[in-house]
């Protein structure tokens, strides 16, 4: 029963990840249509137009970093790298092939 247990949380696992990707594939897409589609006069201010305003700050240089903010990072991510993963069990009979041969022949004495 573990073989099964361990496939059910995998095809489980696998189908919540596909849902969670297409969700934020939904979400980007609804988001490039928002921000593509606005109308708004000249006379107005651009400080009330959000995809003007994601549009102004695209060509923003980004902040720096400390150094020392970019190391604990660095040092979070490779002890998260090294966790050990749950490897499925298979027990020794699934790793045996059965036997292909025919049957003996039995002689009668």
């Amino acid at each position: 029963m573990p073989l099964l247990h361990t496939l059910r949380i995998t095809h489980t696992s696998t189908a919540l990840r596909r849902l969670l990707l297409c969700a934020c594939a939904l979400i980007l897409a609804l988001q490039l249509i928002g921000s593509s589609y606005h109308e708004h006069d000249l006379a107005e201010q651009l400080s009330d137009c959000v995809s003007c305003q994601v549009a102004a700050h695209a060509t923003a240089d980004l902040p720096a970093v400390s150094p020392q903010l970019l190391a604990v990072f660095l040092a979070v991510v490779y002890l998260l790298a090294r966790l050990p993963r749950p490897a499925p069990f298979y027990r020794r009979q699934y790793l045996i092939p059965s036997p292909q041969a025919p049957p003996r022949h039995q002689s009668v004495l």
